[in-house]
This record gives structure tokens, sequence and C-alpha cells, in this order.
């Protein structure tokens, strides 16, 4: 008998600036900023590219997901959570993304 392998798609963990600025649309700069902006300009859609399409595809349902809840974006929810970057899903909002990158 054969064994059939299939290969797990990677699924890349969104650092917490992306997620929140998929998830908002807002920019927080800080020292240690790692999200889509250059780290000066704060206008997110200068910066709607490759990467961040990609970003989106992969975790689109997760975020979509945790949008419906109503929850917030603590540690419970997503380890890698930072207290200045708290946010609140919105139900009957649309996430930043799902406007912007659909």
């Amino acid at each position: 008998m054969s064994t059939i392998m299939r290969r797990r798609r990677e699924i890349r963990t969104l650092n917490p600036w992306r997620r929140h600025e998929l998830l908002i649309g807002e920019v927080r700069l800080s020292s240690s900023y790692e999200g889509y902006t250059d780290g000066h300009n704060t206008r997110l859609l200068d910066f709607i590219g490759p990467e961040m399409r990609r970003d989106w595809a992969d975790n689109r349902a997760d975020l979509l997901e945790f949008w419906r809840s109503g929850r917030y974006t603590t540690p419970d929810i997503f380890p890698n959570s930072l207290p200045w970057l708290f946010a609140r899903a919105r139900p009957g909002r649309l996430l930043w993304a799902y406007e912007h990158l659909d």
C-alpha cells in the first residue's frame, strides 16, 4: 500500500504591528516598529504591495474569525500581542484589510 504525503502549508505568524495594521489600518510607530510602512509615512494605503497581500491571503480566515468574535487582541488570543497595539474586534464594521485588499 502506498502512502500519500502532502506538504503542510507553512503558516507565518503575523507580527503585532502587521496584524494591527491589517485589522484596523492604523500605524503606530515605535522604536521597534516592524510593520508595513517605512517608519515615517503612516498612510498605510501607500504601502499596499505583494507582501501585505500575501499576509492577508495567508491570515484572512483567522483574522475574519477573530473580528467576528468581538474579542480583544490579548495574549490569550494572540501570544505575541503588545499592549500599545491593543484593539477590539468590531462586529458590524469591516476590517481594514477586507475593505482594501479583498
